[in-house]
């Protein structure tokens, strides 16, 4: 069974690169999947003290190549000590046989958004997204495809874990939300349709009327809000409606040519790893998500599942046993599913994490009997050598 461990470059510039990956290579994992590029965010690592990271609207955390790129050039992070790792790690883990990864965010860029406005995706209202771009947009994915041919050249990366390629659902990590009304699943669905020039773009050149699309979407979603729940007339009608899943498919297809154009990009030097999860699942049948999954899977060479999506992980396992070519299928593993704030002894902190491998929601063994053949530690940096320990514990009881 492969291990592997998520890292920030930060961490890895505070603690040591070297004595680090010694010291991950050590506690028996194959591999580290370290950030090249990464969302907002505010972390505490306990590791050596207490210490804090802070990223407003996230950015490139690796020393990326100035020729290369087009429009959209990468927004590497100011500081330099931050993204020093990257060859440091490259060269030392080169030298011990552990693999190195690039843990890759594509579409949740708000830096992108910000200095590319007309990149962003656009609710059925008009609003740009606040934090995610368009996997229509032709420079969203001229972007990517370069800077995967980078990060992947430089470094000579095993895998690229490309993070969120499919859309994401329209409430997708909002930073301070303010939602006082329910959103049913089906109005959740309409809401995360992207209307942005180039998927009004697609869907005109495939025959659809993008305008009667939008103000489906915007009536049903308005009276589902004031119902409080889905209803069902309604549901059934729109999801019978060709052009509204038409659309909705045309969103999936531009992910699957996403990830087509970076895999031309990289040719074939790293394998590409990717998340499942189709906000559209509420609008398309049964057959049609299936075949989407089908032809998403079969570009790429290896699927990162997550533990909160059973569902999502099932169909990806199902699916991935009738494809013709195998693929190695990932879980992303935590240790941390206390609720929080919580005040607990250590004691206490370490037996409830334990139970946490024990087999619920997914168990680990649950995952291998699927067909997970590698497990990935969330997050070295921002956890302790306990459950670091607790995790590899966990690994060594496993059946395969």
């Amino acid at each position: 069974m492969r291990t592997t461990t998520y890292c920030y470059p930060w961490d890895l510039a505070r603690l040591g690169v070297e004595e680090t990956l010694d010291r991950i290579s050590g506690e028996g994992f194959d591999a580290i999947d370290l950030a090249g590029t990464y969302h907002p965010i505010d972390s505490i690592s306990p590791r050596e003290g207490f210490h804090y990271f802070h990223s407003a609207r996230g950015g490139v955390f690796f020393p990326a190549s100035e020729q290369g790129y087009g429009r959209i050039k990468p927004a590497v992070h100011a500081d330099r000590s931050v993204i020093a790792p990257w060859p440091r790690a490259a060269e030392h883990s080169a030298k011990i046989g552990l693999d190195l990864n690039s843990w890759t965010i594509t579409l949740f860029q708000p830096w992108i958004r910000d200095a590319y406005p007309d990149t962003a995706r656009v609710r059925p209202g008009g609003e740009l997204n606040g934090s995610g771009v368009c996997a229509a947009n032709e420079d969203v994915r001229a972007y990517l495809a370069a800077l995967c041919a980078d990060i992947s050249g430089q470094f000579g990366t095993a895998v690229l874990r490309l993070e969120a390629v499919l859309p994401y659902a329209a409430d997708f990590d909002w930073m301070r939300p303010r939602v006082m009304v329910a959103i049913p699943p089906f109005a959740k669905a309409l809401s995360s349709l992207c209307f942005c020039g180039s998927c009004q773009a697609r869907g005109k050149a495939s025959g659809l009327d993008v305008e009667a699309i939008r103000d489906k979407a915007l009536n049903y979603i308005s009276s589902a809000i004031e119902a409080g729940s889905d209803i069902a007339d309604q549901t059934a009608a729109l999801a019978a409606d060709a052009e509204v899943t038409a659309f909705a498919e045309l969103h999936v297809r531009a992910s699957i040519e996403l990830i087509r154009l970076v895999d031309s990009s990289v040719g074939g030097k790293s394998v590409l790893a990717t998340n499942v999860g189709n906000p559209y699942r509420e609008l398309l049948d049964e057959a049609r998500n299936a075949a989407l999954y089908r032809e998403f899977l079969d570009a790429v060479g290896q699927v990162d599942l997550s533990p909160a999506d059973p569902a999502e992980n099932l169909l990806t396992a199902i699916l991935n046993a009738e494809l013709a070519k195998p693929h190695l299928l990932s879980t992303l593993c935590t240790v941390s599913r206390l609720p929080e704030p919580t005040v607990v002894t250590p004691a206490q902190r370490v037996a409830a994490r334990a139970m946490a491998f024990g087999g619920k929601l997914p168990g680990l063994q649950e995952e291998v009997n699927r067909g997970t053949r590698e497990f990935s530690l969330y997050n070295y940096g921002l956890i302790t050598e306990t459950e670091v320990r607790i995790f590899r514990d966990a690994i060594a009881a496993l059946k395969c």
